[in-house]
């Protein structure tokens, strides 16, 4: 039998089911539709991807660095992308199977496939903390910065467990945000931890007794990126200018990145 693109799908969504007491051993990002997610009403992967079956497993743990950020880097194609304008509500949800005690999450928007990233929201030692009651409806509102420039963007979730194998988890959405003509996004660089040797390692933190090492958060270095025509970066530079206190120390330097608009709707970023 030759199977064809629809059929390959089908094929590998039924090995979804079967294989589902291991995809859901952990936690996955479900709405936005992670990337080759293979639920009912996410698209299809792009040609030459497949149906990720282990979707909610982590990325790396402190020992290994197991997959990218994102799991991958081929994004959606413009026509498969989730639309939302500036200053929307995202009411994330996740395919929770262990949700490890909860622990902490970063969400962050990239507009340079995944070599730039800003926070706009973060969630210390709460997030994911569930039960088995309440795991299903469980939602997280992000809202996108009310100025954030058109583009299409990568919506990539972050969360370092309480309990368990100290693990990063990393999932990633793509998204078309319509708002500004060009403009910028201001925030902080994503914390990595539990992610091979030479990142920082969180050790488990089940009750609130226990140090979550949340101090690392203030930590993290203030960017901004400014979009402008493409989503091609043209220049990479830095700002000595202090970011807000609530979110970086001042001695830290600001990164900036600088995009154009002309490829802003082509799909291909």
């Amino acid at each position: 039998m030759i199977l064809t693109p629809n059929t390959l799908f089908i094929t590998l969504a039924i090995l979804l089911l079967f294989t589902k007491p291991n995809v859901h051993a952990h936690t996955g990002l479900s709405t936005p539709c992670g990337r080759y997610q293979g639920a009912a009403g996410c698209p299809f992967p792009p040609p030459g991807q497949v149906v990720d079956v282990n979707i909610n497993a982590p990325i790396g743990t402190n020992l290994a660095q197991v997959q990218q950020l994102c799991k991958t880097s081929v994004p959606y194609p413009f026509a498969s992308r989730t639309v939302y304008k500036a200053g929307d509500i995202i009411q994330t949800a996740y395919s929770i199977g262990s949700w490890h005690g909860g622990g902490h999450c970063q969400w962050a928007l990239s507009y340079d496939r995944e070599k730039t990233w800003v926070v706009i929201k973060t969630e210390i030692r709460t997030c994911l903390r569930v039960t088995e009651e309440t795991k299903n409806g469980y939602r997280v509102p992000v809202m996108l910065p009310k100025d954030a420039p058109s583009g299409n963007v990568t919506f990539m979730w972050l969360w370092i467990n309480a309990i368990g194998q100290r693990e990063l988890y990393s999932n990633c959405a793509d998204i078309r945000i319509e708002g500004r003509d060009g403009g910028s996004v201001k925030g902080v660089e994503p914390l990595i931890a539990n992610y091979g040797p030479s990142n920082p390692v969180f050790p488990e933190f089940p009750t609130d007794e226990y140090p979550d090492l949340h101090e690392l958060f203030a930590t993290r270095r203030a960017v901004t990126i400014n979009v402008k025509g493409s989503n091609s970066p043209s220049q990479i530079g830095t700002d000595p200018a202090s970011p807000p206190e609530t979110s970086q120390p001042s001695r830290a330097r600001r990164s900036i990145l600088t995009y154009s608009s002309s490829l802003r709707t082509s799909g291909i970023v």
